[in-house]
């Protein structure tokens, strides 16, 4: 007998401000800048020409870094504030949390960009562009051998995943899963997606909660075409949104948090020689022009997103704290986007009370150890944190089925697709009240040898969601062994 066990509760609303408007920053320097990034609430790095690396701690106005060089930088990524990747001009740059070490820097008139790191912080990766092919070269702390870079005929968009499972979006609308080492993961060596179109792809965002373990495809991904066409990746197609930019603007990058709440920065000529800032914002509807800008806001380049922690409130920009959330879980989200002549916008948006926080848990409830040819099971709980119901759940169960094979489950779930060895299957929920969860369990066999790994997870995939930090929860490197 299958059955879906819902309990019902009820959480103290909280009432919280909605909106914000944008501000203009000015840093020390007047250089351009090219890149930025925003890995938490306390740290913000930008990057641009002549070497400059201006380093925000808690909302200031930020103060220049020694980088080392002099030359331009077109790109960073920082996970923590110790943890960061830099390129430009014949350079790549590391961050420690203390300094910035050169990682090469040659003379040969190679532009690097593209840069990521992994969310557990062991592999680092950067792109170099060329006419024919362009590179991406991952670095690897912990090898006293570095792998070599792998060329690509599409330079690499952006990237979304975990260690040894990625997803690269490249600039014809490819998607290819790999591992640390830049190895193709799938059976035949071809994309996850391989696209028909003919894409021209300027700008990508794949937000981190609608990428998958395994082969499957991102559920969701944002893009600019030709600088100034919006696309929309559905789970299976690029779709062309269909909305009407002035030819004169040239939208530069694109994020978001969460994928009803995206943005697009670019730059317009301002009439007088020089260029003035433009930003488009989607709502899950539309895209929509924001005119709201500060006076004397020149071009912006890149955009960056932070989300705080999930009961936390903070102020304008990144400041400190100003009130902790104990009774719902709502989150604030900065935003910040980088311009020409040193400068930068930012705004706060603090979620409504009716913000929705949706979180998953899986858990092995088999005791170790996991033997072959055993039954084990596992129990899933998907919890509505908030104080208002939320709509049109669909949470997704997926699993390497080299290891472990499915036998039976009490959440109703109905299998959708299977690549290379992996399993999925989902439920969509029309409705979870405040506070209430869904409980249920699954069983699987263990069909595996001695010394591999079973892999189970669960994830939710909530378009409103605030906090997407806690959509996903998995059960891995667990070794079958035999017993002593």
């Amino acid at each position: 007998m299958k059955k879906v066990v819902l309990v019902f509760g009820l959480l103290t609303s909280f009432v919280l401000l909605a909106g914000g408007t944008w501000q203009l920053g000015q840093t020390p320097s007047n250089e351009v800048f090219n890149g930025i990034t925003y890995p938490n609430e306390s740290y913000a790095f930008a990057v641009g020409n002549n070497g400059t690396i201006v380093q925000f701690t808690s909302g200031d106005n930020g103060s220049i870094m020694t980088s080392g060089t002099t030359k331009h930088l077109y790109d960073i990524y920082a996970t923590d504030g110790n943890t960061a990747i830099a390129t430009g001009e014949d350079t790549v740059l590391l961050w420690d949390g203390s300094s910035w070490t050169s990682l090469f820097e040659n003379s040969d008139g190679i532009n690097y960009t593209g840069t990521w790191i992994t969310p557990e912080e062991d592999a680092f990766y950067y792109e170099s562009l060329g006419a024919q092919f362009s590179f991406v070269c991952p670095y690897i702390p912990s090898d006293p051998v570095q792998p070599f870079c792998r060329g690509f005929q599409n330079p690499v968009m952006t990237y979304c995943g975990s260690s040894g499972d990625i997803k690269i979006f490249t600039r014809n609308g490819d998607i290819h899963w790999v591992d640390n080492y830049m190895g193709d993961l799938t059976d035949d060596f071809m994309p996850i997606h391989d696209d028909p179109g003919f894409l021209f792809l300027t700008a990508t965002w794949a937000a981190p909660w609608q990428c998958q373990p395994g082969p499957i495809e991102p559920f969701e991904a944002f893009a600019i075409n030709n600088t100034n066409e919006f696309y929309r990746f559905d789970g299976a197609d690029w779709v062309n949104m269909n909305v009407n930019v002035p030819n004169d603007q040239v939208l530069t990058w694109i994020g978001g948090a969460p994928t009803t709440d995206v943005i697009a920065v670019g730059y317009e000529p301002d009439g007088m020689g020089g260029n003035q800032a433009v930003v488009w914002r989607y709502d899950g509807q539309s895209w929509i022009e924001d005119t709201n800008l500060p006076v004397g806001t020149p071009g912006l380049t890149d955009i960056a997103f932070n989300t705080g922690l999930p009961n936390l409130i903070f102020a304008n920009g990144f400041e400190a704290i100003i009130q902790t959330n104990t009774k719902n879980q709502a989150t604030g989200v900065d935003i910040l986007a980088a311009a020409e002549n040193g400068r930068f916008i930012y705004k706060t948006d603090l979620f409504p009370n009716d913000a929705v926080d949706i979180s998953v848990r899986k858990t092995l409830l088999t005791p170790e150890p996991i033997v072959p040819n055993q039954q084990i099971v596992f129990r899933l709980q998907v919890t509505n944190l908030s104080s208002t119901d939320a709509t049109n759940i669909r949470f997704i169960d997926g699993y390497d089925g080299s290891q472990i094979t499915f036998v039976s489950e009490t959440c109703n779930m109905t299998e959708f697709n299977a690549l290379a060895g992996w399993r999925y299957r989902d439920i969509d929920i029309p409705i979870l009240p405040a506070g209430g969860f869904v409980l249920c369990e699954m069983t699987f066999n263990v069909t595996g040898s001695p010394g591999n790994r079973i892999y189970n997870y669960t994830s939710v995939v909530k378009l409103e969601d605030v906090n997407y930090g806690n959509n996903r929860s998995e059960v891995k490197d667990i070794i079958i062994q035999t017993p002593d």
